[in-house]
């Protein structure tokens, strides 16, 4: 998938969020990732990246031009080429999308997806509050699948630590089996520690998927529809709210 151009994008219609306005965070024409995810739809990280990022008054104004022609959004989604908490200004960033939603489109939930490798900052974790849906990452429940999956640039016991601190957060999950049999989180093994971690982190939901679109890596499969229902299942067993989208 081809990277995204500017700072606003869409509308589009989201499987989990409904009909999402997309921003931005990354400098213009580049990913900008710590995360290497073997499935990302916009290729391999190119490290190390180089670039300016946007200012924070031009992604304001960006967004706010963007509510006023598009006010019925359902959600203001932060997301973009890579990791937007990466950006130096991310907290004022945050704090002027929230009162941009709240003028131009207040029924607008404003949405963060993030790896979760960040929160270990102050300035992000502060940030959090002004977001209505906090979507952090977790494909795995053990350092060897995290590695293969993610190329994560943060210990594993890092991310589960940093994510159990953190509240009302949403877990988004995806599922991949490789055809080379390389990179898999679906083996029994893989599953049990997924879902241990999952009951440590005690998140408010789970959102679990499969690819939609190419992956980085070529060889990567879908998981059908059917399995990942039998993972929901099990995250519900655990008193967990869990939805497939797939």
């Amino acid at each position: 998938m081809d990277l995204q151009k500017g700072i606003v994008y869409g509308p589009v219609r989201s499987r989990r969020l409904g009909t999402s306005l997309g921003v931005n965070l990354a400098p213009p024409g580049r990913k900008l990732c710590n995360y290497n995810c073997s499935y990302c739809q916009y290729g391999w990280t190119d490290f190390p990246q180089a670039g300016t990022f946007p200012r924070p008054s031009d992604v304001i104004d960006a967004v706010d031009a963007a509510l006023a022609e598009h006010p019925d959004v359902e959600s203001i989604t932060v997301a973009g080429n890579g990791e937007p908490t990466l950006h130096p200004g991310f907290a004022p960033i945050a704090e002027g999308l929230f009162h941009a939603r709240n003028r131009r489109a207040s029924g607008a939930k404003l949405t963060l997806l993030s790896n979760g490798s960040t929160l270990n900052r102050l300035d992000v974790v502060y940030s959090l509050q002004r977001f209505d849906k906090r979507c952090m990452k977790l494909d795995a429940g053990d350092a060897t699948t995290f590695r293969l999956m993610n190329a994560a640039s943060i210990s594993f016991g890092r991310l589960v630590a940093d994510l159990r601190s953190i509240g009302r957060l949403t877990l988004q999950s995806m599922f991949v089996r490789d055809a080379d049999g390389v990179v898999d989180n679906t083996t029994p093994r893989a599953l049990a520690a997924w879902l241990d971690t999952v009951d440590r982190v005690q998140p408010a939901g789970v959102d679990i998927y499969s690819l939609a679109r190419p992956p980085a890596r070529g060889t990567l499969l879908p998981v059908p529809p059917s399995e990942l229902e039998d993972i929901a299942r099990r995250v519900t067993a655990l008193g967990i709210p869990a939805h497939v989208y797939a």
